[in-house]
């Protein structure tokens, strides 16, 4: 089962990677709560492929290169370059994920984990960078996904408590310490691509957060390991482009496919969806499971929908192991081996195992 090292040494929580994931545990049956707040449990279009007999259009302006050069200024701008977020600490969404949260009428500021919160003056559009935290130790990862938010509204009981909904949009990476800004905890993050060998490495080689901010100012890793090593190298190559890794990492996401037609066929025949309709709530979310040709993006689906939100149960956790894989290899096995002792489980008809 997927294993990690997690260290935190004496006074200040510090964190250390060094093994394949993080320790499996498995997604809880009651709803995320934000303490002191309460959680609710609520619950693209491809652009047009141009060939070259298109390449020459009236006035003899190429408008098929023209859309090309547009996508890829649109893509640079969203993948490899930095900015600042406002940190969130709470669960290890993954992209297309939708988190709805409920606060107590009284807690105006929303407040997180680890000294967060969504703050007094949140509205529609903010964006955050949601970190999760690792498995039994509850140190802070510092990878984590741009969170949107996207609707506040008043709980429907009367009691004045606030629904907030956030989607996961886009891959991060923490750089450096969080700050202070104005209050506010704040950190310069790296987007990233779906495929971290694929991203532009850390400027100091590795993403550093420690404990509750500002605090922890001066955490690092305890072990001086990377977020990316393990103990062993699984291919020869560390990118998904060499031409060994590419065809097992599309060996590999292919095999994915029948995993996923057999966990939804247990889930839905043995009637573990917890409220009516749950498998369609999900897939509306995330989508149809991406191509094979995207192999890191289809590891990063199957991990959704086996640690959905709002969530089934029936998977152990293995999002914060997949947000901190090292390259496409790494996702997909941590996503083969989730579904696939989540599908052992169903078979014999019982839930994981909780955590003590």
């Amino acid at each position: 089962v997927l294993l990690a090292s997690l260290r935190t040494s004496a006074g200040t929580t510090k964190m250390s990677v060094s093994a394949l994931g993080l320790v499996a545990r498995p997604t809880g049956t009651a709803p995320l709560r934000v303490r002191p707040a309460k959680a609710g449990n609520r619950a693209r279009t491809a652009p047009r492929a141009s060939g070259k007999d298109e390449e020459e259009s009236a006035g003899g302006i190429d408008y098929a290169s023209l859309e090309r050069r547009v996508l890829n200024l649109k893509k640079q701008e969203l993948v490899g370059h930095t900015g600042h977020l406002p940190v969130v600490v709470l669960d290890a969404t993954l992209p297309n994920q939708r988190l709805a949260l409920r606060f107590d009428a009284k807690d105006v500021s929303r407040r997180m984990h680890a000294g967060t919160e969504l703050g007094k003056m949140a509205e529609v559009g903010d964006k955050f960078a949601m970190l999760g935290l690792a498995p039994g130790s509850r140190q802070v990862l510092p990878l984590g996904t741009e969170v949107v938010l996207s609707r506040i509204s008043p709980w429907p009981d009367g009691s004045g408590d606030v629904e907030i909904e956030l989607i996961g949009s886009r891959r991060i990476r923490i750089e450096g310490q969080p700050f202070n800004e104005n209050g506010v905890p704040t950190a310069k993050v790296t987007f990233m691509e779906w495929a971290p060998e694929n991203s532009p490495p850390s400027k100091n080689g590795e993403g550093v957060i420690g404990g509750a901010h500002p605090s922890a100012s001066n955490g690092d890793f305890a072990s001086g390991t990377k977020p990316y090593g393990f103990n062993e190298k699984i291919t020869d190559g560390d990118r998904m482009t060499s031409q060994p890794n590419a065809a097992k990492c599309f060996k590999m996401a292919e095999d994915l496919e029948p995993l996923v037609d057999e966990w939804y066929g247990l889930v839905r025949l043995g009637g573990w969806e917890r409220i009516p309709g749950q498998l369609d709530l999900i897939k509306s979310h995330i989508g149809e499971m991406p191509s094979r040709e995207e192999p890191a993006r289809r590891a990063t689906w199957v991990a959704s929908l086996i640690n959905p939100i709002p969530a089934l149960g029936v998977a152990y956790e293995i999002r914060p192991a997949l947000l901190m894989a090292r390259d496409t290899i790494t996702m997909l096995t941590v996503a083969t081996e989730g579904i696939r002792l989540s599908i052992e489980r169903l078979r014999q008809g019982k839930n994981p195992p909780k955590p003590e």
